[in-house]
């Protein structure tokens, strides 16, 4: 029988204490990434409803948004709207590539808290620092995945639904000679592009076989 010196437990129990510091530290950069990625979601959700009250109140929104504009920055005279138009796409495609950075990043850094995991939980029986991985998707609720649903394929469809809708609305009430348009345009493009890549990121991980500890993005979209 072999037995470990005691110079090899000391250096086991050293190795250790760091990959728990370092387990710890990882899991705290995650939840400021996920105060980020909620904040951000919030912020899209507040554009889209600026984007919903132009597409049914066009005039009345135009003349509210200018006025509370002009009212905050004690500007005089009217503010010609498809500024504030090409602002808000602007906005929110820069909205929407962080929080899809977000999410992604979030991801990745899960699957790498996994493999730290299952290092250290190899220490110890019953479970122990299992909390983000096996202990997580076991017994998984059906909420969460209905969660998972509402996060990577409704709001993605309202989301480019709404974008659709406010670009037409725009080429219909500015017509094909004002340039902003063509502007927001662009943007709408990106935007396409973007979700369009996210959603790849999103469905084609799902859709490969995970191990039992690995995660997916759309499990962790309603911590």
């Amino acid at each position: 029988m072999t037995h470990r010196s005691d110079d090899n437990i000391a250096l086991d129990g050293t190795k250790l204490d760091v990959l728990a510091k370092h387990y710890t530290d990882t899991y705290s950069v995650i939840q400021v990434v996920l105060k980020k990625r909620d904040r951000l979601f919030a912020g899209i959700l507040a554009l889209l409803f600026v984007m919903l009250f132009q597409l049914y109140a066009p005039v009345e929104s135009s003349n509210f948004i200018a006025k509370l504009i002009a009212d905050k920055l004690e500007v005089s005279g009217t503010l010609n709207f498809i500024y504030v138009q090409s602002a808000i796409w602007f906005l929110l495609l820069s909205a929407c590539i962080k929080y899809f950075q977000a999410v992604v990043h979030i991801d990745r850094q899960y699957g790498y808290i996994h493999s730290l995991e299952a290092v250290i939980s190899a220490e110890f029986e019953g479970g122990a620092f299992t909390r983000e991985g096996s202990s997580y998707l076991e017994d998984y609720p059906a909420f969460l995945n209905w969660a998972s649903f509402l996060y990577t394929i409704l709001f993605p469809l309202i989301l480019v639904s709404v974008l659709v809708a406010k670009i037409v609305s725009e080429f219909r009430l500015s017509g094909y000679g004002e340039p902003l348009v063509w502007f927001n345009l662009l943007m709408f493009l990106f935007l396409l592009v973007s979700i369009g890549l996210y959603l790849h990121v999103v469905h084609a991980k799902r859709n490969r076989a995970p191990t039992k500890t690995e995660n997916t993005i759309s499990t962790r979209h309603e911590d």
